[in-house]
């Protein structure tokens, strides 16, 4: 089923060591950055997420809880059961939930259901803890890389460059976002859509969230333009061209931040 040792995670957790393994029906879940587990029984049904050892590079454990606790505290983020500070957690299964799908937005309800989280946590003014320095993120996963993935890599990573410092005098005021808003990270259910997975969360500028779950959906232009026009509804004007270049931008970033995982995998981390 997979190479973590269940056992001793199980022995770790309060909530599971009155329990085995066998004591419950274990379905693996995807994840990139995390293991993940469903775990049921006929009392229980949990989700348990035991992080890779690579992402220890990427990711900031404590803020992750501290953002996901203000999250919750807005409702937009299911209450987790159980952490550590090394990132395991314990959080109730939303079972009767589904991923998004990209025709998801072509419905003009289902689009607002999609944008309302979104909207709340960005016009929240909580303060997260962390704040994403675009620029700082493409140069540090661009240096993780082989001399052949940087040579390829090269010129959008110096347009990239010259986008973000015209970025610097039109961008908006950073908010709380969550910061990896693709469909698996958000879970509709009868009533809700929850964000889910607050490792990367941070104070960003709004376009983040938007443009990833646009290149999520691979919206063309005018569904992108429609999403745009109904998150500004009741706040401020965002510009097209903003939005048009942080796409293009953090497809760079992940680009990269995919071949620096494969890079760290493959050195034994």
């Amino acid at each position: 089923m997979s190479q973590v040792d269940l056992e001793a995670v199980f022995q770790r957790l309060p909530l599971l060591r009155e329990f085995v393994p066998g004591d419950f029906r274990i379905t693996p879940l995807a994840g990139y950055t995390n293991h993940n587990f469903r775990l049921q029984n006929h009392r229980n049904d949990w989700t348990l997420r035991i992080p890779k050892p690579e992402t220890d590079d990427f990711i900031d454990r404590q803020a992750e809880a501290h953002n996901q606790s203000l999250a919750c505290s807005l409702g937009i983020a299911p209450v987790v059961s159980w952490r550590d500070g090394s990132g395991i957690t314990l959080t109730p299964t939303l079972s009767s939930s589904r991923a998004l799908r990209a025709i998801d937005f072509d419905d003009d309800n289902m689009l607002q259901t999609i944008l309302t989280p979104v909207q709340r946590l960005h016009r929240s003014g909580l303060t997260f803890l962390g704040r994403v320095d675009l620029r700082e993120l493409l140069s540090r996963h661009f240096a993780m890389l082989q001399p052949n993935q940087q040579e390829k890599l090269k010129p959008r990573l110096q347009q990239a460059e010259r986008q973000l410092s015209l970025l610097e005098t039109r961008d908006s005021p950073y908010v709380a976002s969550h910061n990896d808003l693709v469909l698996e990270n958000l879970l509709l259910d009868d009533a809700n859509l929850w964000l889910i997975d607050w490792e990367y969360s941070a104070m960003a500028s709004p376009y983040w969230d938007l443009a990833t779950i646009c290149n999520a959906a691979n919206l063309d232009l005018n569904r992108s333009r429609r999403l745009l026009y109904r998150y500004s509804d009741g706040g401020e004007p965002m510009q097209e061209s903003i939005l048009f270049d942080y796409r293009g931008l953090l497809k760079l970033l992940t680009d990269c931040w995919m071949a620096a995982l494969v890079e760290s995998r493959g050195a034994g981390c």
